[in-house]
């Protein structure tokens, strides 16, 4: 009964594992992808933090939404779509989501004008195919932006990549010790079966040189700088205490 609820407990922790390394490897290729081309990119699709509330009540602030990468500059977008494209709000360059409200089109050019769902009037500037980097998938998770927010800083990156990755390897390298550990004792006990069973010892002699055996491994391993080498002493049996006289010594005596 142990051995399964062990067996579970460590099935268990594995899945723990690769989740962790799942989110930690997804959130790495997140944030280099970001400082290379600005928007996240995962297989094509951009988890983005809505950090306003321009868009509600389609999209609430502190919401994550899935939008997917714009493939082509010559990418068309319709009236309804929702979209992402980059902004500077005092000074700093960010990215804003919003709707299309009006499609215009002037020499061979296609402009989209945009507009917040919960904003009164549109944005002042146009956008192009060129400045839209992502179109809104209809997919959003509500209240994850924050932890987008906190993994971002140096603090988040430590205790949600960093420190996981760390606790696996610590955990895997502990394992692999104790599987050496198992195996090495296991294989000195079936070396050390295998030696007393050729010898012709009773059943309490035979465990007990096993014992024996294994606790002079033991002290070997450790004390290393003794010599290594070992053999399984196999104990008398003990009805070999008083060795019978040979015929020679008996007629010696009649005489």
């Amino acid at each position: 009964m142990n051995k399964v609820v062990k067996r579970i407990i460590n099935v268990i922790i594995d899945i723990i594992i690769i989740l962790i390394i799942i989110v930690s490897v997804a959130i790495v290729i997140l944030s280099v992808s970001l400082k290379s081309s600005g928007v996240p990119n995962l297989l094509g699709y951009a988890p983005l933090s809505v950090k306003s509330d321009s868009m509600e009540d389609t999209i609430m602030e502190n919401d994550v939404i899935i939008s997917k990468v714009s493939e082509s500059f010559s990418q068309k977008y319709e009236v309804g779509d929702i979209v992402t494209f980059p902004v500077e709000i005092q000074g700093v360059s960010t990215y804003n989501t919003h709707r299309i409200v009006e499609v215009i089109a002037d020499n061979g050019t296609t402009y989209y004008r945009t507009k917040g769902d919960n904003a009164p009037e549109a944005d002042d500037k146009l956008q192009t195919s060129r400045t839209i980097v992502a179109k809104w998938t209809g997919t959003r998770i509500p209240g994850l932006g924050a932890f987008f927010s906190f993994i971002r800083t140096q603090l988040g990156f430590f205790l949600c990549v960093l420190l996981p990755m760390i606790i696996f390897f610590v955990y895997e390298a502990i394992r692999v010790i104790l599987n050496v550990i198992a195996y090495n004792k296991a294989k000195a006990t079936e070396e050390a079966a295998e030696t007393v069973a050729k010898a012709d010892l009773t059943e309490e002699q035979k465990q007990r040189a096993i014992a024996e055996y294994l606790a002079q491994q033991k002290k070997q391993a450790e004390t290393p700088e003794q010599d290594s080498g070992s053999e399984v002493q196999t104990p008398a049996p003990d009805d070999a205490t008083d060795p019978e006289p040979d015929a020679a010594d008996a007629e010696s005596d009649e005489q």
